[in-house]
């Protein structure tokens, strides 16, 4: 039987799908501006079959942008991650874990968040780019880019046959700002 909880290894299995899935997700956020929380849970359900249509996914996440609503509190990047979480292998998934170890599952991508960022408060983690807003997008695609990766990391360790379904012609696709701007005009 696979320890689930056990997820530290040091180089991550799947790579591949995991840097499709940053990179999928930058191309979101920056060709269609979605925020870090609709982006994040847009890639991890079309990515690996979580069932909800672009347009619920997106709804979904649109609270989480900028740390809800823009209250500046837990950052969208890591709401939208542990959404994606949820949806994909959450306590009330088919054949899901326990609470317990789904609420481990979650604190476990919690606290490496704040490992890597040294805190989970959007306020506080763009307030260096408060008059940057060239640079505050940048750095807050990276964030997106990298928390997207840690979700994708842990989920592929948790559910490792999540690889054999993951939708790498989604993932490996990308659209221009200019389709980005058409879409939203369908």
């Amino acid at each position: 039987m696979v320890d689930r909880m056990n997820l530290h290894t040091e180089t991550p299995p799947h790579e591949d799908i995991i840097k499709l899935v940053r990179q999928r997700v930058v191309n979101l956020y920056e060709n269609h501006k979605l925020c870090c929380s609709e982006s994040r849970l847009l890639v991890l359900n079309h990515g690996f079959n979580g069932g909800l249509s672009s347009e619920q996914a997106k709804q979904l996440g649109a609270g989480f942008c900028g740390g809800m609503g823009e209250a500046g509190c837990t950052c969208g990047a890591l709401s939208g991650a542990i959404m994606g979480l949820g949806l994909l292998v959450g306590p009330h998934t088919k054949s899901g874990p326990s609470k317990k170890t789904f609420r481990n599952l979650s604190k476990k991508m919690h606290n490496s968040f704040h490992e890597k960022f040294s805190s989970t408060c959007c306020r506080s983690l763009i307030e260096p780019y408060d008059k940057d807003k060239k640079g505050r997008s940048q750095f807050c695609s990276n964030l997106t880019a990298t928390t997207a990766a840690m979700a994708a990391e842990l989920l592929l360790k948790f559910k490792p046959e999540l690889a054999k379904h993951a939708q790498k012609d989604y993932l490996s696709s990308k659209d221009s700002k200019i389709s980005g701007f058409l879409k939203k005009l369908v």
